[in-house]
């Protein structure tokens, strides 16, 4: 069952110094794309899609169908828990080890996310894979980034996009919150942090709201955690870091995949969704403005005497 548990209580980038990368940005043409989102609130998901192999060894021993299946449940999956905005990882493009089709192409077609932006990181003769952001609103701002080469393990990177929000409809004009799916090295923690040091190089120039979600591979309580030193350089927070049933990954129990956002903003829910669609588990939230705008309810019974 896909549900969100409630929580009581609580401008421009400056590129030109950055080596980027070409991604692939798509809108299908009924969906507008001057919208601005008037919800409430923001909710956003973030999963690693393991090339589309769900829980099996590994993509290449399974076939087309199977993979497109795989696939076709995740997008059940996101159907059910409807977010504004989803982050990928391990998003393949058409590659030959999972099927020469394009994953985040498919995904966003099955699932309803007509707006898709998706860098490719890695690439040989067998895969291209990457990060990418779906939406069902157009992005601004896009941008890729691939990590310095981590011989033996694949590049690793992350994109970019930004959205326009209007919480309520009650400011004079929407804001830009940007989003980043990131993906980073899992065999060293040097590696990690080496492209930390490199994202917080762009991240930090960015004024305003901030989402930074994926599979950081790292957890929080770790003794010098690269998790812990991410949120720090860029004063960003996570939700309730010790909290038990959270994890992500694997039998232990693992919380490697994260939601991380500036301090403007607030989580009102959080969950671990227990579907079973790859090797991790998907995170879903829901955001909210930490000095919400007084919207019509609000007003009414500000201005009755």
């Amino acid at each position: 069952m896909v549900r969100l548990r409630a929580i009581c209580g609580i401008s421009c980038l400056a590129f030109s110094c950055f080596a980027v990368d070409l991604a692939a940005a798509a809108c299908l043409d009924e969906q507008d794309p001057t919208s601005t989102i008037e919800s409430t609130y923001l909710r956003v998901v973030t999963l690693n899609l393991a090339h589309g192999r769900k829980d099996g060894r590994n993509q290449v021993l399974q076939k087309t169908e199977t993979i497109r299946n795989n696939l076709g449940d995740v997008a059940g999956v996101l159907k059910l828990i409807d977010a504004h905005l989803v982050a990928l990882q391990e998003a393949d493009a058409e590659s030959a080890w999972s099927g020469k089709f394009n994953h985040v192409a498919f995904l966003g077609k099955q699932a309803d996310y007509p707006c898709t932006y998706h860098g490719v990181h890695a690439s040989n003769r067998m895969y291209d894979f990457g990060t990418a952001l779906m939406s069902k609103h157009a992005f601004k701002g896009t941008f890729s980034y691939s990590f310095k080469p981590s011989k033996p393990t694949t590049t690793k990177g992350f994109v970019i996009g930004a959205l326009d929000w209007n919480p309520g409809g009650a400011l004079p004009e929407a804001m830009q919150v940007k989003f980043v799916s990131v993906h980073l090295d899992f065999s060293r923690r040097s590696v990690r942090r080496a492209q930390i040091d490199e994202m917080v190089g762009i991240l930090g120039k960015i004024d305003g709201p901030l989402v930074l979600m994926g599979d950081f591979n790292t957890d929080w309580l770790t003794e010098d955690s690269s998790l812990k030193y991410l949120a720090g350089q860029l004063g960003l927070e996570v939700f309730e870091p010790h909290a038990e049933g959270l994890a992500t990954y694997g039998d232990k129990g693992a919380r490697l995949d994260w939601i991380l956002i500036s301090p403007e903003l607030s989580f009102d829910k959080y969950a671990v969704i227990p579907d079973v669609v790859s090797d991790h588990h998907a995170v879903a939230a829901e955001i909210t403005l930490k000095d919400k705008p007084c919207i019509a309810d609000c007003a009414a019974g500000t201005n009755s005497e």
